[in-house]
């Protein structure tokens, strides 16, 4: 009788040993992925403080260096930036020859400045839209 019992107090131990186990691996797991979520977190805050950031210093070098319009600079900037939303899944042959249009029409108005302005914040959406969708 007392053989029933102690190998039943060993099975008893094992059980409570391996429920254990699968508790520690499953707060192990969740740290893990809270880890990886902050990580991802902070990469998405990056990636949109540096475009925020040339977005800004685009419109104050068209602004102040260029001397156009402050209204004409933030619509053409906003225009640019929307199309890229719109098309950052696009191929390269698509972006370039938005980009190509882009400084014609520049060189057709007389704003060449602003237009290869406009095409760098389009090819920085572009490269921050397919950062953000490779962090999920």
């Amino acid at each position: 009788m007392k053989d029933e019992k102690s190998v039943t107090n060993e099975e008893d131990l094992e059980i409570v040993e391996i429920a254990e186990f699968k508790i520690n691996d499953t707060r192990k797991h969740k740290l893990r992925q809270e880890e990886q979520e902050k990580s991802r977190r902070q990469s998405l805050y990056g990636i949109l403080a540096l475009y925020a950031a040339g977005f800004l210093a685009a419109v104050l070098l068209c602004v102040f260096a260029f001397q156009l319009p402050a209204a004409v600079v933030c619509v053409i900037l906003v225009l640019e930036a929307a199309i890229a939303a719109c098309m950052y899944e696009a191929g390269a042959g698509i972006h370039i020859l938005e980009v190509i249009i882009g400084i014609v029409a520049g060189v057709i108005y007389g704003r060449l400045l602003l237009m290869i302005v406009g095409a760098l914040i389009y090819l920085g959406a572009v490269i921050a839209l397919r950062g953000i969708r490779s962090l999920y």
